[in-house]
């Protein structure tokens, strides 16, 4: 692993480490760091993490963002990359940041605001938006929506969070800014998850803190067509991740709220179905009765389920 360039600052406030993965990412890598840079906060230290890029990213960001620190590790994984950043970096509040993502004026100094206003709190988020290219393939910056709605945060998606997350993922990696001692209690990405790795680090932290979200958008998730988040996978991580944690927790959060039990296998039948409608359709039999049949374990009575597990085998076995 090797190192280059280094941490800005000098201020009394805080300091603030932005945790940057980066594989192959040329393309979009600059625009993501100016738009940290563009932040109205100080201090603050970019950790570029190279998850063993064979373009030329840390070439790019070296010439251009110097002051930026690169770390470079072979490639193992965004969840690895990103705990390489949370080993390296050394602010009291740490922010990550896809390097094809990009974030609004005024992210930072809001969450830091916020936090320091609000101590019980251990992680702030915010809204996002979803940045589509044009009709002729450019991405141009979008606007700065107006809040989601009229107070400082969404109460519906704020507090001990926990039973919200077992039923969607309603934090995005790129909105989040975490105190150090939480991320340091909650413990690193999980590396064996290629997907939901950042599903699974939220709900370990939903369980030791109070989440809140700002009503603001800070954010923008630029939806690269063809983007590992959008391949399809011979494994349900998100069904993996809900059903470990369900298993290790329950269904009630550790402020004592809670939701029933059959809500959440409802809803673990409800992902292996959607797993299976995909594989069905993509030609992929094997995968989808299988998925079909986990769903059944979680709701036997989902007849449609019955069906699709008749039709998938029935195709399965002409396929052989």
């Amino acid at each position: 692993m090797s190192r280059s360039g280094c941490a800005g600052g000098g201020t009394d406030a805080p300091l603030v480490s932005v945790i940057i993965p980066a594989y192959n990412a040329e393309a979009y890598v600059l625009e993501a760091i100016r738009s940290v840079q563009a932040q109205d906060y100080a201090p603050l230290e970019i950790v570029l993490v190279d998850d063993g890029s064979r373009d030329r990213t840390v070439e790019r960001v070296r010439a251009a963002a110097p002051e930026v620190r690169i770390v470079s590790q072979p490639n193992a994984g965004v969840a690895a990359a990103r705990n390489t950043g949370l080993r390296e970096a050394r602010g009291e509040y740490i922010c990550f940041l896809d390097a094809d993502d990009g974030w609004f004026a005024g992210k930072l100094a809001a969450q830091v605001d916020y936090l320091a206003r609000h101590p019980d709190t251990g992680l702030v988020y915010h809204h996002w938006l979803v940045w589509e290219a044009d009709a002729d393939g450019v991405f141009r910056l979008p606007a700065q929506p107006a809040p989601v709605t009229p107070g400082e945060i969404v109460p519906a998606l704020s507090g001990w969070i926990y039973t919200k997350l077992l039923f969607d993922c309603v934090v995005h990696t790129s909105t989040v800014m975490i105190r150090r001692e939480i991320a340091a209690a909650v413990g690193f990405f999980d590396t064996t998850l290629v997907a939901g790795e950042d599903y699974d680090y939220w709900l370990r932290t939903s369980r030791l803190c109070r989440i809140d979200k700002l009503a603001a958008t800070y954010s923008y998730y630029r939806a690269v067509p063809g983007s590992l988040t959008r391949q399809p996978k011979a494994v349900d991580y998100e069904y993996r991740v809900i059903c470990a944690a369900f298993a290790r927790w329950g269904a009630t959060a550790p402020d004592g709220s809670s939701v029933p039990p059959e809500w959440v296998q409802a809803r673990l039948a409800k992902l292996a179905m959607d797993f299976g409608y995909g594989h069905y359709h993509r030609g992929c039999p094997d995968l989808a009765w299988r998925a079909y049949l986990t769903a059944l374990r979680h709701d036997p009575l989902r007849w449609r389920a019955w069906v699709y597990l008749l039709a998938a085998r029935l195709k399965a076995l002409l396929a052989a």
